[in-house]
């Protein structure tokens, strides 16, 4: 089967050229000038891979990758760019693009960025690092849930990996040639996400100009994963809970239901219990997400995958940026392994990939981590109860806020709070003169 390609640049030579290099090497190529038609192509065709130009007069690159990414998050998107616009190319990239080429281009350099990146992403699928007991159950268990079409609750702390096993789940089911689209119910303003879930027909409120297709109208016939759904407000809520019941969803503005086939995966960090008793997130729903709970260990619950999981983000971030081979130190896989990654395999990811960069020798040294010695196996032990209790007081309770001031992970800081024994009660003095008279 052909690899289909998008290609979207403002100048008409250029897109026919880059077309004419790929299709000769059996490429299926879209082409347009237009940042609308590519994203409607994209929304209703399967796409390995785009090609944009950075600046163009009707969108900015990143307002187009933005769109992009909330389709498709891991789909490879090549941005062309002119030499003096490498600042902005190297902020893409920690935006979320795959990778850049600068103008002028030659045909097999074009080639070549493109079958890495496709490749990357054929590399990257199904690629879950773990053989812990923890992880094995993990796996097990989703091998079995992916041949069907059950609604799955994935549960566990930030960083773990939700997004990758809903990823899995979604590529080893029948629905595997269909969309996976994804979106955090906390990453996008609650006036904005009903709109970006469910679609709007033109005039339903100022601004709709045209209709516009829901992502889980997108995701017909696939897979949409709803991440941080404990954030989700309780107007999005009951569309949800139609949405599992009816397999229906209505656009704003709309009286007429439209059905949509998908399957759901959800996700939070929360104790969603704890949230239904707080009247803050509808019981029936809950029941309804609820068919298969996933819980995804923390990573220092699994310390003995660090070492791999190390390898492999050290092997991908070298070959990436170019940096050559380099290697971990004995001493450094063993700081790796004590320290409690408060950010989970998110945070790991990041630290080797700092290190990697930052490092000019070829073993990566412990000091090349940035993690404080005495946080490796303590975490906040060496900071004082009163010193939290300070901050959080200052901070009008705010954990997310008190943890930055602190220097330290979210989860860490609850944890720690959990653990603070609670405060003794005075002694009833009264009682004691009583009894002594």
């Amino acid at each position: 089967m052909k690899h289909r390609i998008v290609v979207l640049d403002d100048e008409e030579s250029l897109i026919k050229w880059v077309s004419y290099a790929l299709e000769q090497k059996g490429y299926d190529v879209f082409a347009t000038t237009e940042p609308d038609e590519a994203l409607a192509y994209l929304k209703n065709e399967k796409v390995d891979c785009v090609i944009s130009d950075m600046r163009m007069p009707q969108i900015n690159g990143f307002e187009f990758l933005k769109s992009v990414r909330t389709m498709y998050p891991v789909l490879p998107v090549i941005f062309i760019t002119a030499y003096g616009s490498m600042e902005s190319a190297i902020a893409a990239m920690r935006d979320g693009v795959s990778d850049y080429i600068l103008k002028p281009f030659g045909t097999e350099e074009l080639l070549l960025r493109v079958r890495a990146n496709i490749g990357k992403v054929k590399k990257q699928t199904g690629q879950i690092i773990g053989t812990s007991r923890p992880m094995k159950s993990v796996l097990a268990l989703v091998d079995k849930v992916a041949q069907t079409d059950t609604t799955v609750l994935l549960l566990g702390e930030s960083g773990t990996g939700k997004e990758l096993i809903a990823r899995q789940i979604h590529h080893s089911s029948n629905r595997a040639q269909h969309n996976f689209v994804t979106i955090s119910c906390a990453a996008v303003p609650e006036t904005l996400l009903e709109s970006e879930l469910f679609g709007y027909k033109r005039g339903a409120f100022t601004g709709a100009t045209t209709d516009k297709q829901g992502l889980f109208k997108v995701a017909d016939r696939g897979t949409f994963f709803l991440d941080e759904i404990g954030d989700a407000p309780m107007t999005i809520q009951m569309k949800l809970l139609r949405l599992l019941e009816e397999k229906e969803i209505v656009p704003l503005g709309s009286t007429r239901p439209l059905h949509v086939d998908v399957r759901l995966i959800a996700a939070t960090n929360k104790d969603l219990t704890n949230e239904v008793s707080a009247g803050r997130f509808r019981e029936d729903l809950y029941y309804r997400l609820n068919v298969i709970p996933l819980l995804l260990p923390p990573l220092r619950k699994r310390s003995e995958d660090i070492p791999a999981l190390a390898h492999h983000f050290l092997k991908a971030i070298c070959a990436h940026e170019r940096l050559g081979e380099k290697k971990f130190s004995k001493n450094t896989l063993e700081k790796l392994k004590t320290y409690r990654w408060p950010g989970n395999v998110r945070e790991l990811k990041h630290t080797v990939e700092r290190a990697a960069i930052l490092s000019s020798s070829y073993y990566i040294k412990p000091e090349h981590l940035g993690l404080e010695p005495e946080i490796l196996s303590h975490g906040l032990g060496h900071i004082q109860d009163q010193e939290i209790k300070r901050v959080l007081k200052e901070c009008g309770g705010n954990v997310t806020r008190a943890a930055e001031i602190l220097g330290v992970g979210r989860a860490t800081l609850y944890r720690k709070l959990k653990k603070q024994k609670p405060i003794k009660k005075k002694p009833n003095t009264k009682r004691k003169q009583k009894r002594s008279k």
